[in-house]
This record gives C-alpha cells, sequence and structure tokens, in this order.
C-alpha cells in the first residue's frame, strides 16, 4: 500500500501485521507491504484513508475497491 506523508508518522508508529515492511520514500510517502488473508477487511480498512492510501496490489482487489468507489460516487452525485 502506499500512503501520502500526511500518514507516514502514523502508519510506521503501529505494527499492522505479523508479516510486515515499511519503507519511507525520498518524498514523505510510505510504502507498506504486509501479508493478510482477510480480503474484506483490507478492502475497508483503504477506503477508510480515503484519498491518502492506495492500494498497489492484488490487481483483483484494486479493480473491487475502484468498482466500490464508483458506486459511492454514484450515490452521493
Amino acid at each position: 500500500m502506499l500512503f501520502d506523508k500526511s500518514q507516514t508518522l502514523y502508519i510506521s508508529e503501529r505494527n499492522w501485521a505479523k508479516e510486515q515492511k515499511i519503507e519511507i520514500l525520498d518524498d514523505g510517502n510510505l510504502l507498506l507491504w504486509l501479508r493478510t488473508s482477510g480480503r474484506h477487511d483490507i478492502k475497508r480498512w483503504v477506503l477508510s484513508y480515503g484519498a491518502d492510501a492506495e492500494l498497489l496490489e492484488p490487481e483483483s482487489l484494486r479493480k473491487e475497491i475502484a468498482d466500490e468507489l464508483i458506486t459511492m460516487s454514484k450515490r452521493y452525485n
């Protein structure tokens, strides 16, 4: 997952999974790698950060999130 630099301190100070790796990029943004089996949970977690987070993989879950955002956008327009 890619997090906006506004979330770097918060994300970097927590343990999110048993297997995780954090990299702070030169621009201040943060990359978080973790392994999880909770597909639904990770989808909700990503969505909870709004534009401050982007799931990079798996592609199938990125599509689910994109579809959810389209549905939400239609609901609010």
